[in-house]
């Protein structure tokens, strides 16, 4: 894997494992209770796996076309940074888009688990697929943002599960 790449996706794991590491300390009921008709904290994961499962499953398709990818250029850049300080507003509410937003009432913890971490392996894999010249073209669509290049997806990866995980810890503190 590039060696920026490499950096991020490992950011991005040690987030991971340390949200995992709180969801598992967390009993049944924990792991379901709804605040004020929001997601809980098993919901909330369910949401971050649909959304990690078709990044990669995006970046699959067109890592396997033969089609074009364009550079991402400047506007990618300001995209990316316009993106990178919305998710990081956590004041902020965003409606989940339709593709990731479908979430079932009462999702098995251990299934959403095994699944995510599984979609993370195949996250890998795509990602060691990238060289030096690739790393700078548009290959995923945002479906707010639009064209990023695989580090500014990464990026979005990350800061949309500390986003998440902030939610998961501000419904957990008293547990």
């Amino acid at each position: 894997m590039q060696p920026k790449l490499e950096k991020k996706f490992t950011a991005l794991n040690s987030e991971l494992k340390r949200v995992l590491k709180k969801t598992d300390a967390l009993d049944d009921s924990a792991l379901h209770r709804k605040p004020d008709g929001a997601w809980s904290p098993v919901q909330i994961l369910y949401h971050l796996l649909l959304s990690e499962k078709g990044t990669v499953g995006y970046l699959n398709k067109k890592l396997d076309g033969n089609q074009s990818i364009p550079n991402s250029g400047l506007g990618a850049k300001l995209r990316a940074f316009v993106l990178r300080k919305a998710l990081r507003n956590h004041g902020k509410k965003f409606r989940a888009p339709s593709m990731v937003a479908n979430i079932p009432e009462q999702p098995d913890y251990t299934e959403v688990k095994t699944e995510y971490l599984k979609v993370r392996d195949e996250m890998r894999e795509a990602l060691e697929k990238f060289d030096e010249k690739m790393i700078g073209q548009a290959y995923f669509k945002h479906p707010r943002a639009g064209r990023l290049n695989i580090l500014q997806t990464v990026d979005f990866l990350q800061d949309h599960l500390e986003r998440h995980a902030a939610q998961i810890e501000e419904r957990t503190q008293d547990v």
